[in-house]
């Protein structure tokens, strides 16, 4: 009798190491799966930041380009009524025509993307406006050139990087097909504000 159970005993020794081996494995399994999960979310949201941050650079430069875009309409309109040079109120109607324009079409961009489009002035280019519109004759024509040249060199560059790394194509196309025209207001303003100096 004691020999059928050693026998037995000594067979049951493989089964009870398979069956630990087992074990191991399974938890090994499960740890590669669960390491394979984790990098598989860490990359999910890896990718959902990317667009995320891409989203937010469209966004950001529709918002600046429509608030800046909104103050130069203003001041245009502004200029027209208070400038004393008439260069300087023909600039303004230009500014009135070419930036209403690009509005609209920055607007209907946006519109297709879903996403929103300031329609008023943000404090800043309102305080900026402010600060010119103190300005009377001479002085105001002056302040105006002074901030057209400082603005257009500002969107200039805006739209120059959005136009090269942008991430929508829409809007990269439109920043190009922007580019062109506020260059030529940069160096219209440029030549104004020289000749007014005088």
């Amino acid at each position: 009798m004691k020999t059928i159970t050693f026998k037995l005993f000594i067979m049951a020794i493989p089964v009870i190491m398979m069956a630990c081996n087992s074990s191991q494995n399974r938890n090994k399994d499960n740890k590669n799966a669960s390491t394979t999960m984790n990098n598989d979310s860490v990359s999910k949201s890896a990718v959902l930041t990317e667009n995320n941050n891409d989203q937010n650079k469209d966004q950001d430069f529709i918002k600046e380009a429509a608030n800046g875009g909104l103050m130069e309409v203003e001041l245009g309109k502004y200029a027209q009524e208070h400038a004393m040079s008439p260069r300087v109120k023909n600039f303004g109607a230009m500014m009135v025509r070419d930036h209403m324009k690009a509005n609209d079409e920055l607007k209907s961009i946006a519109a297709r993307k879903n996403i929103n489009v300031p329609s008023t002035i943000d404090d800043k280019h309102r305080e900026t406006m402010s600060d010119i519109q103190k300005k009377t004759g001479a002085d105001f024509d002056k302040e105006y050139m002074k901030e057209m040249v400082d603005d257009h060199e500002k969107d200039v560059d805006k739209f120059k990087k959005h136009a090269e790394n942008g991430v929508d194509p829409d809007l990269k196309a439109f920043a190009s097909k922007t580019l062109p025209m506020l260059l030529m207001h940069q160096d219209s303003a440029k030549n104004i504000r020289e000749a007014i100096k005088k």
